[in-house]
């Protein structure tokens, strides 16, 4: 195998991942509309810079908000990251959640660990 194979056959595989990855996400997402919910509250939220590896182009705001929940008296805990082209638009996004200091959580009734924050939840301001 030659050098542009070898670099073929990795982006093809990269890529692979990638959807794989995608698909999954929104399997979860979906299944998560069935799960049961309950009140969590924000913890923390803030605004990075992620400068994307030296890609060009590749540089985003990812916002971030870390959240906790009880089920049948158990403490958990989880996240919520978005990726932003423009730093307003993030902060736009985190403010929406931050004014009301609780959100609403969807867990597993398997894994009560295993939890999401969904939009559809929430009225939220408009992301990019």
């Amino acid at each position: 195998m030659n050098q542009d194979q070898i670099i073929f056959a990795g982006s093809v595989l990269v890529l692979a991942v990638l959807i794989v990855v995608s698909l999954l996400k929104r399997a979860k997402q979906r299944r998560a509309h069935h799960w049961p919910s309950v009140v969590g509250h924000i913890e923390s939220t803030g605004v990075t810079l992620s400068s994307g590896g030296g890609q060009p182009g590749a540089a985003a705001y990812y916002a971030e908000l870390k959240y906790s929940y009880k089920v049948d008296g158990q403490s958990y805990q989880g996240a919520l990251r978005r990726r932003f082209i423009l730093k307003g638009r993030a902060d736009k996004w985190i403010d929406g959640f931050a004014k009301s200091n609780s959100l609403t959580v969807r867990y597993n009734r398997e894994n009560p660990g295993d939890s999401l924050v969904l939009d559809d939840d929430h009225v939220l301001p408009a992301s990019a």
